[in-house]
């Protein structure tokens, strides 16, 4: 494939031929189904979990700027909503179908191989595990259900955001196709799981009260940070975003050019969420 190249002229003394001069571009920022930018948000992610992980194990930062790595993962649950989206949305606006098996080949060959190898070294070698116990039996990882009734302080507990990410793949395809078949789902499926999600998670809280105040911890890990159900928000928002990309184009094109200005209260909602969700 030839180099990709952008065309300058260069500069001349009076009276000689412009000749024009050939920069070679990076081909990552010529491809369009690629975005750097994203590529920012999940390096952004990465670091700011790893910092909240390294903290667990005595790596501490100055301050309590390690105790919000957790936004990392929802980060990553926005990123994943968009993109895997976008992919299934993109046929739709086409007026074609999805093709199920290709996706969740696709989504298999990705996710399975190293996931399955990982998987082995932990269940073979015992020594190796950064807890002695297990988080959950060989059977839950196996049908990544994982995140079911988990709590932290065991042995690739961390597993528990891919299992939401594999239920995600496998429920959107075929929510998705509802919706293509009554569009008038489209408003009030995600609303449902939105507004339903804030209910369920404050009907949880409530149920497992701590004995001094707020939640109990165990119950909060377990039934509120891991399952699926109370982790559908961010997913959502994700996927409705590559839904206005595909089929509201002119409203995208505005939020676009909007984005500059969007930062900031953007940061402000952000920094508000942190202050409700981390109390002394």
């Amino acid at each position: 494939m030839p180099e990709a190249t952008t065309p300058l002229r260069s500069k001349t003394r009076r009276g000689e031929l412009e000749m024009p001069l050939r920069l070679a571009v990076d081909p990552r920022f010529q491809d369009r189904e690629r975005q750097p930018g994203l590529d920012l948000l999940r390096a952004l992610a990465i670091i700011v979990v790893v910092i909240y992980h390294a903290a667990l194990f005595g790596f501490k930062l100055p301050g309590r700027v390690d105790r919000f790595g957790w936004i990392g993962v929802d980060l990553f649950f926005v990123l994943s909503g968009y993109l895997i989206g976008g992919q299934l949305l993109a046929p739709f606006a086409r007026d074609q179908r999805i093709n199920l098996g290709r996706f969740f080949a696709r989504r298999a060959l990705r996710i399975m191989p190293a996931y399955f190898a990982v998987l082995a070294i932990y269940f073979l070698l015992p020594s190796w595990r950064e807890y002695p116990e297990m988080s959950q039996p060989l059977w839950k990882f196996l049908l990544s259900i994982q995140n079911v009734a988990l709590h932290g302080g065991t042995a690739f507990s961390h597993a528990w955001s891919l299992a939401v990410e594999d239920q995600f793949y496998l429920c959107l395809p075929f929510i998705l196709l509802f919706v293509n078949r009554w569009p008038r789902s489209a408003i009030i499926i995600p609303c449902v799981i939105v507004f339903g999600g804030i209910l369920l998670r404050t009907f949880l809280a409530w149920q497992n009260p701590a004995a001094d105040f707020g939640v109990s911890f165990r119950a909060f890990q377990s039934w509120i940070y891991y399952p699926t159900w109370t982790r559908l928000d961010p997913l959502v928002f994700g996927v409705a975003l590559a839904a206005i990309e595909k089929f509201r184009p002119q409203w995208w094109q505005r939020l676009m050019n909007c984005a500059p200005w969007l930062w900031l209260p953007g940061l402000a909602a952000v920094a508000f969420g942190l202050y409700l969700g981390e109390g002394d």
